[in-house]
């Protein structure tokens, strides 16, 4: 009995110290498991699908364990230029390259944000979650905008440069990078895993999901925009930078899609641009656009400040230039017409049916009266609007009407104002081939110092309008129901060309002394102004501040 007891205090004790070992063990595991720092905050209650990318790795020299989580950086690239490059779609430990936001399954999958990621039921999830899926959401809008284009059409790709499955070449999209981050190196100030964007690109992005920056002052940390919906603010972490919440509206797709279509923008480097004052122009150096301009305001500084008490941000003439020298930013086969206005005043009569009217019949005396004697580019350009009127109507001379429908506008109407605005491009390529030799004095021809010729006597035309109205001696308004100082500025415009010949005179000072070629390449001028002008659609808004274009200043999302 004696040795059956001492077996049962035997196995007693050792079970109580096998207790005391499994307990010690399962603390000393807690304790070293717990050195995983900011493991609980990369969880899918927090990242959603993201955390499937998080992890513990030990450090055998300090004895602890070190949390590595994964998180995305936010950026612009072309479609077609680097594309997503994974081994396989559930393979989540190995992508290299972008992955473009595009809003196909296989993108939402890959930056985890499907729903078979995102739980539905946290509402502590980061913010950058929603914001992925919205730039998912924008990005598919965009592309069922994209019209393929029948065989008729496709006939023509070669005058766009387009072959084959190249129609989306030129699509500017959002896309992510996943980069590895370790939770050693996150600040104390932190909470959550941030994600990373360029100062630029958050500021394209929220543009294009609709939003308007109320305020935009990155020295300070102070950022702000609002807009369907959407909201974002900032915060400055201390250690860290200016730290983005981003509240996404949760039904912002449930809208009528005809809604959604008409309040997306073209999506191109050259459209987004604009949305900093950034005007592209193409037919010329920039920095000898910019010094001519610096010309041109000097000559007319006295006179703008005039207009500008008159007519406070209002710059009648000046703001031609953008029809003149922005490229083509609508894609061939596209519907899309909207972009960011670069300037806080719309160009006028390259835009408004007054001056389409006006050049109209002044073009056509212009070739009635002279007969055989008018040139075969002159004669082009009226049969060119002839067509255009004759097959679009108002919607080819009235704005207000061409207005009524924006991304939704025909793309028929679209590509075929596209490839005339094509042609005009080609003929000051070839003028400025033809006259670009500097060895033959007085036959230099410069497409900037025609735009500029233009412009100073431009600048006047609301005065010297607005005088000849008050002598009585306004001319014909065809019919138009508006106010006579805007056709009789119309009607300025073709006098510094035909009779006054003011455009001519400038041009001969500035080395090209050939009237008759001065004369229709003016014509071109305002024809491809016109042009330029119904294939795009200039939203008002506040303007981000210009150096902020192409800005890398990295910005975190919380």
């Amino acid at each position: 009995m004696a040795n059956n007891s001492d077996n049962d205090i035997s196995y007693a004790a050792l079970a109580i110290a096998l207790a005391a070992l499994v307990i010690a063990l399962g603390q000393l595991l807690t304790q070293i498991f717990a050195t995983a720092e900011g493991y609980r905050r990369c969880q899918a209650s927090v990242m959603g699908g993201w955390a499937k990318k998080t992890r513990r790795r030990f450090r055998w020299a300090e004895f602890r364990f070190e949390t590595l989580y994964s998180i995305p950086r936010f950026g612009l690239t072309n479609h077609r230029t680097e594309y997503v490059k994974v081994l396989s779609t559930k393979d989540y430990n190995y992508t290299r390259g972008a992955i473009p936001l595009d809003g196909t399954l296989e993108s939402m999958h890959w930056t985890f944000c499907g729903p078979d990621h995102v739980r539905s039921d946290s509402f502590e999830l980061v913010s950058w979650i929603s914001f992925l899926k919205a730039l998912h959401g924008n990005s598919r809008q965009l592309l069922h905008t994209h019209r393929t284009p029948n065989r008729r059409a496709s006939t023509d790709n070669h005058k766009y440069n387009l072959t084959g499955d190249q129609y989306a070449w030129c699509f500017s999209m959002p896309d992510v990078k996943i980069q590895q981050r370790s939770w050693d190196f996150m600040a104390s100030d932190a909470v959550r895993p941030l994600a990373i964007v360029g100062l630029s690109d958050i500021a394209i992005m929220a543009r294009r999901l609709g939003m308007v920056w109320k305020e935009f002052e990155p020295t300070e940390g102070n950022l702000r925009a609002e807009g369907n919906g959407h909201t974002i603010t900032s915060t400055v972490v201390r250690s860290i930078g200016t730290v983005l919440q981003i509240n996404i509206k949760d039904n912002a797709e449930k809208r009528p899609r005809e809604e959604i279509i008409n309040e997306l923008f073209i999506p191109s480097t050259k459209a987004d641009k604009c949305g900093f004052g950034v005007e592209q122009l193409t037919l010329g150096v920039v920095e000898e656009v910019l010094w001519h301009s610096t010309q041109v305001v000097l000559v007319t500084v006295n006179k703008l400040e005039r207009i500008y008490e008159a007519n406070s941000g209002w710059t009648p003439g000046i703001f031609d230039i953008i029809g003149f020298a922005a490229p083509m930013m609508r894609h061939p086969h596209q519907t899309l017409v909207r972009i960011p206005s670069p300037t806080s005043y719309e160009a006028g009569l390259t835009k408004q049916q007054e001056g389409f009217v006006v050049f109209y019949r002044r073009l056509h005396d212009l070739v009635i009266s002279r007969g055989n004697r008018v040139s075969e580019q002159t004669r082009l350009i009226l049969n060119q609007y002839e067509d255009l009127k004759l097959r679009y109507g108002d919607q080819w001379e009235n704005e207000h009407v061409c207005n009524l429908r924006l991304n939704d506008r025909s793309v028929e109407f679209l590509d075929d104002l596209h490839k005339r605005h094509d042609e005009t491009t080609q003929y000051f390529m070839n003028l400025q081939d033809r006259f670009g030799s500097v060895e033959e004095k007085g036959h230099v021809f410069r497409y900037t110092d025609l735009m500029y010729s233009h412009i100073k006597f431009a600048v006047n035309y609301f005065r010297d309008a607005s005088t000849r109205l008050h002598e009585n001696k306004g001319r014909d308004t065809y019919g138009m129901r508006v106010a006579r100082w805007i056709t009789e500025g119309a009607h300025i415009y073709f006098d510094n060309i035909e009779s006054a010949e003011k455009i001519i005179r400038e041009m001969r000072d500035r080395g090209f002394d050939r009237p008759e070629i001065i004369e229709e390449a003016w014509l071109t001028m305002m024809w491809r102004a016109f042009l330029w002008h119904r294939c795009h659609y200039m939203v008002e808004g506040n303007r981000v501040p210009s150096q902020h274009w192409e800005s890398r200043l990295p910005v975190y999302i919380g």
